[in-house]
Parts: structure tokens; C-alpha cells; sequence
């Protein structure tokens, strides 16, 4: 990878090293790490920061993604328990992506003990019914470039600033009453200048353009484009753009495209969840992260969500 990519991919990474998730689920704080040597106050406000981040993304990203690692290609393991009811509540959506939400969770039971109890606490999270309902309203043309275009603006910049920033962008482009109008041609037309007028730094205005020649009509990607990907595909597809790191697409194909299987192993959320269920004494590491996760496999996306309410004191541990 190019000295200039790297560079590029700097601000992502970091929120991906500090590890993101504000509020794994949907309403909850999740507290930064515990400092462990000197000079934590600096990795605390980083914390701070990006697990703010990881909120905003995950509230924008209404679709799934390709995870760390290669999402398994496994037929789906079979209940040994076919009398296992997992309870849903009223209008909760019945599939996540092109899994059964009721099949998967009785799998996942069924391989974790420790994660069935919470999946027998809980039921079906609220999160999977609004992931479905998001992925129902994907009949807009366009909409992956907004959302991919969204969280390059939201990087490393608290809430407040990055709203009024990504507006500014939108009235500039004639989206401000529309998002439609929001495309990869209309920022593709919008001067340069004008676009760093709205608060875009240099770096971001260069992803920006990069991302939306990419899904532009001569580019290689679009919405229907990235349908067909295969998990891997999309990752591939993405992490050749400046701007966009593996954590942000993870989110993205978690979010957006609901691929079932996604393992964030990096984010803040997953490893504080890990460790409160199964009684770690430390923030697990990625090998750690990915051991434990293995029995959850072709279902890591769902079960990343029961993590993500562990994090936030939701259950018992």
C-alpha cells in the first residue's frame, strides 16, 4: 500500500484502534477503556471520541458488511434443538438479510451457552427488526454512496460539527430538501472550492471525490452493484478507497447490506461485551475476539449485537 493510502486511511484506523461504539446498541453509553499507563488520559479522549463515532455510523449504516474476516461460506449449522422459541416482540422482522432471525438464534444457542442465556434474556433485539426495516426502504437510487459519504464526513469530528458540515454539503448540491438529490454527479459538479467553504478538510474533499467518481455512471460501483457482491467482494471493493477503512465497511455491510456474518473484532463494543460475558479479566485482543467468536459463525453479525447489549449492562454477564 502506497505512503499516500496509508495517510489516507489514518483517521479510520484510529477510530478502528481505539475501537468505536459509544453505544453498542442503540440507546446505552459505553464508558471509554480503563487507562492502564501513563499518559491514558490522551487514548481516553481518543476513546471518547471515536466510540461516538461508532454510533453515528452505526445509526447511519442501516445495512450489513463483509467482516475482518472472511465470513464463512458454510451452509447454516443446523438446530440440534428444534423446540428452542426465541420470543419476538410485535412487528419484529422475521429475517436478517437472507437468514431466519429465529433459526439463526437458536443456532447460536445452541453452539454458546453463554450467549444463549442472553438470547434467552433479551429475545430478538430491537436492532435486528430496525436493520430489516431499513433494508425494506432501500428503493432509492444512490443510497450507498450517501451513507458511505456520510461516515467520511462524521470521521474523527464530534456530532454537532459533522451535521452541520455534512448539511452544508447537501444544501450546497441542491439535497438539502431531498436526499435523492444527494448523488455521486451532484458532488462531482460542486467546485472544489466550495465544497472546503462547507468545512470539508482537503483530505476529506479528495475521499469524497474519490468515492463519488467510483459510483459514478463510468465507475464501478453502485447500489445494485454492491447487491450482487458477495461479502468479500464488497469489502474489496471498498477498501481499495481512499477514506474508508475496515471498521467503517464492516458497519457498512453490517448495516446496510444486513450480511449476516460480519465480525467487527476491533470495536470497542464487541471486546467490552466479550469480556463481561465470559469473565475476562482484560479487553480481549483480536485472536482472543476471534477464538471466542468462532462457534458463532455464519451468524457473527446477530451475535455482535447481543455483544454490543452485553457492553451495555443490558443483561447479566
Amino acid at each position: 500500500m502506497s505512503a499516500s493510502k496509508r495517510k489516507g486511511l489514518g483517521e479510520e484506523r484510529r477510530a478502528m484502534t481505539a475501537v468505536s461504539s459509544e453505544e453498542p446498541s442503540v440507546a446505552g453509553g459505553v464508558a471509554g477503556e480503563t487507562a492502564r499507563a501513563a499518559g491514558s488520559n490522551q487514548k481516553d479522549a481518543e476513546d471518547s471520541e471515536n466510540r461516538a463515532l461508532g454510533k453515528r455510523l452505526r445509526d447511519d449504516l442501516h445495512a450489513p458488511a463483509l467482516p475482518p474476516s472472511t465470513p464463512s461460506q458454510g451452509k447454516p449449522k443446523p438446530n440440534p434443538n428444534p423446540t428452542t422459541h426465541v420470543s419476538t416482540a410485535a412487528g419484529t422482522a422475521n429475517r436478517f438479510g437472507n437468514v431466519d432471525v429465529e433459526w439463526a438464534l437458536a443456532s447460536l444457542s445452541a453452539a454458546d451457552p453463554k450467549l444463549a442465556e442472553v438470547i434467552a434474556q433479551a429475545g430478538v433485539l430491537p436492532r435486528i427488526a430496525s436493520c430489516q426495516e431499513a433494508r425494506a426502504a432501500h428503493h432509492e437510487s444512490h443510497r450507498a454512496f450517501r451513507s458511505l459519504a456520510r461516515a467520511i464526513v462524521f470521521q474523527q469530528l464530534n456530532g454537532a460539527a459533522a451535521a452541520t458540515i455534512f448539511n452544508r454539503v447537501k444544501v450546497l448540491v441542491g439535497a438539502e430538501a431531498d436526499d435523492a438529490a444527494f448523488t455521486p454527479a451532484a458532488v462531482t459538479n460542486a467546485e472544489a472550492s466550495a465544497l472546503r467553504a462547507c468545512g470539508l478538510s482537503q483530505r476529506k474533499l479528495s475521499y469524497l471525490q474519490g468515492l463519488s467518481a467510483a459510483f459514478s455512471d463510468s465507475g464501478v460501483l453502485s447500489d445494485t452493484a454492491l447487491e450482487r457482491m458477495s461479502a468479500r467482494e464488497v469489502y474489496d471493493a471498498l477498501i481499495a478507497l481512499y477514506g474508508l477503512g475496515p471498521w467503517s465497511i464492516h458497519m457498512f455491510q453490517m448495516f446496510y447490506l444486513n450480511e449476516p456474518d460480519v465480525l467487527p473484532f476491533s470495536d470497542f463494543g464487541v471486546r467490552k461485551g466479550v469480556m463481561r460475558l465470559y469473565g475476562l479479566t482484560a479487553m480481549p485482543g483480536k485472536a482472543k475476539v476471534e477464538e471466542i467468536a468462532a462457534a458463532w459463525a455464519p451468524y457473527r453479525t446477530l451475535a455482535t449485537f447481543y455483544m454490543w447489549h452485553v457492553a451495555d449492562g443490558n443483561s447479566k454477564p
